[in-house]
């Protein structure tokens, strides 16, 4: 009797057994480790706010006009008396920007402004004989000098990991000083033309930018800038001489730029790390 009893109930224990054993294979898996997968630096905006910095160069300038009498242009001898040159100097200057990030554009507002270059100078010129009472022999030499100038641009980039590809654009202005110098032992003549004034034009250019970390970026930057001419005529206060005007003096630079610049703040949105399990 007791047999036939214990033998159906172990029966119905084991196959209970190995039901809730099943059930349970079925449940939440088992963790066995998990990992702290950090957010992709590209997920986290690293552009947007204000910044300031500096910069060093190299600059060419290049400065080409004509010098005449008091008649200026009307002088059938004025296209003889011409100049163009350029010349390569060392620039240094500050520049301060403001920028926000749309998913992986980039765009801001920068102001920056230079400080004084070295003097530029043309070779000596033979002059026309008009100039000089009918005598040949007259030479004379044009000079300018970049006392300080500056732009303020818009700026459009796009960003890809730590580095940002930009074209930039906008005015430009600047304060330079110009001089006609001739030779006065001909005849006593003495034609000379100086004077100092700000000029404002456009620049155009493109640059890379590089993140170290969100703070701090290091740049390279060209640009073309193109003052215009100016006339400065011997009717006028420009004008030392009463004989002497410079006609069309035009100023056009193209700057290489290196610099480095510091974003205030940190990021907008930290995003959180990512626990994975398994």
């Amino acid at each position: 009797m007791f047999k036939r009893v214990a033998i159906p109930m172990a029966a119905a224990a084991v196959l209970l057994t190995s039901g809730v054993a099943g059930a349970a294979d079925l449940g939440a898996p088992v963790l066995r480790g998990s990992e702290i997968v950090e957010p992709a630096y590209h997920d986290a905006d690293h552009w947007s706010g204000a910044y300031v910095g500096a910069s060093v160069g190299m600059q060419v300038t290049r400065n080409s006009g004509f010098h005449s009498d008091v008649a200026g242009a009307a002088n059938p001898n004025f296209p003889n008396f011409n100049y163009d040159y350029a010349g390569a100097r060392f620039s240094y200057g500050l520049h301060m920007g403001i920028q926000r990030m749309f998913g992986q554009f980039v765009i801001g507002a920068e102001l920056d402004f230079d400080g004084p270059q070295a003097r530029l100078h043309s070779p000596w010129y033979t002059g026309n004989a008009a100039y000089s009472g009918g005598v040949p022999g007259n030479s004379y030499q044009q000079r300018i000098a970049m006392n300080w100038q500056g732009s303020l641009r818009g700026r459009v980039g796009f960003a890809h990991h730590k580095s940002l590809l930009y074209v930039t654009g906008g005015l430009a202005f600047a304060n330079m000083t110009a001089c006609t110098v001739l030779d006065d032992c001909v005849n006593g003549a003495n034609h000379v033309v100086r004077y100092s004034n700000t000029r404002m034009g456009w620049t155009v250019g493109a640059g890379i930018e590089h993140k170290f970390n969100y703070n701090w970026s290091v740049r390279a930057e060209y640009r073309y800038t193109n003052f215009g001419s100016r006339s400065c005529l011997a009717t006028a206060a420009c004008s030392i001489d009463p004989n002497a005007s410079d006609i069309n003096n035009r100023v056009e630079t193209h700057a290489f730029r290196f610099g480095v610049s510091y974003l205030f703040g940190g990021p907008a949105l930290a995003a959180a790390p990512i626990i994975a399990r398994y």
